[in-house]
Formats: structure tokens, C-alpha cells, sequence
């Protein structure tokens, strides 16, 4: 491949562009059910738009809309001013975390430009696979502590736009009979 000064290379990988390399797994590493991978989108351009009455609602409302339609479970998450953590794992088989991105991404994005932010997501996300029930407990945290680290709040159970959700179906499921 030849560029000319300047430009940068830019690869396809599932519908996402990519700059500089392809940095994403095998897309069939975002299928393997009960993987937990933590995954951050950010605000384009970082701009702390996302808490704002305006569109918070929708962001978080989409987020059981989207794992509901792709065959993932939230295990937790976490919306922060200018980006949002969500830490999810393919539920069954057929699940696919990267249609639960491209999903989220781009319902939301329209959502926000319908509520007046001209831009919505950065074009690609960061993610990291748990290897280890430690390593997923440690993401929990790590999701569930950002405000505090952030200095928004003293205790994450302060800040109102996040939330532990893993068992949550179970538990709500066990008083109906397991139904």
C-alpha cells in the first residue's frame, strides 16, 4: 500500500474503520458466549455532552434495548460527561458484541443529533476481554469507580448514571417461578 505524506492508513474491520492499524481481536472473539468484555465509546471529539438531561435518558435506556436485540447481558456500566463504560458478555449463542456497538452506536448517535449534538461517537471504541473471574471483578470496579476517580462523586453508588446489573434478570426471575 502506498500513501502519500500525510495520509494515514484506514482498515474495515466489521463495519468499523479503523485508523493507523487494525487493532481489533477476530471478530469471532466478540462471539464467545460468557466472555465479559469491557468496552469505552467515547463522546466525539471528548466533548462532555453525554450526562446532559437532553439525551442521558436515551443513552441509557438503549443500553437493555441493544444487549436485548444482539444477545448480550450488561454485567455493568457506567456514563460518564464524555464517554461511557459498558462491561457485557454474549449471553447465547449468536450473541456478537460488535452488533452490540455498531447497535448502540449508531441508534444513539442518531438520538443525539435528533437532540441537537451536531456530533455523537468517535468512530471506533477501546475494548479488553477478561481473562479471569479476578480480572472481571477488577473491570467491575474499575467501571463502577470512575466518577469517584474522576472526582464527581465520593462513593460510585452516589452517582446516578451507572449501574451493577449481573443477576439482576436472574434474581428478578426466581420470585416467578424461574419463568
Amino acid at each position: 500500500m502506498t500513501l502519500g505524506r500525510g495520509e494515514e492508513p484506514v482498515y474495515e474491520w466489521e463495519g468499523f474503520l479503523c485508523r493507523r492499524h487494525p487493532h481489533r481481536l477476530n471478530p469471532d472473539d466478540y462471539r464467545v458466549p460468557g466472555q465479559p468484555v469491557l468496552t469505552t465509546i467515547c463522546a466525539k471529539d471528548k466533548r462532555p455532552v453525554l450526562t446532559r438531561d437532553a439525551i442521558r435518558g436515551e443513552l441509557t435506556a438503549a443500553l437493555s434495548v441493544a444487549t436485548g436485540i444482539t444477545g448480550c447481558e450488561l454485567i455493568a456500566w457506567c456514563l460518564m460527561p464524555d464517554h461511557i463504560h459498558v462491561l457485557l458478555r454474549v449471553e447465547q449463542q449468536g450473541g456478537d458484541i460488535i452488533r452490540f456497538l455498531h447497535s448502540y452506536k449508531t441508534w444513539t448517535g442518531r438520538r443525539m443529533r435528533t437532540a441537537g449534538f451536531a456530533r455523537g461517537w468517535e468512530r471506533s471504541f477501546w475494548d479488553r476481554h477478561a481473562r479471569s473471574r479476578e480480572d472481571t471483578a477488577n473491570m467491575v470496579s474499575y467501571v463502577l469507580q470512575n466518577p469517584v476517580r474522576a472526582g464527581l462523586c465520593q462513593k460510585w453508588e452516589q452517582w446516578p448514571h451507572s449501574e451493577y446489573c449481573w443477576g439482576m434478570r436472574e434474581r428478578r426471575t426466581a420470585g416467578r417461578g424461574g419463568t
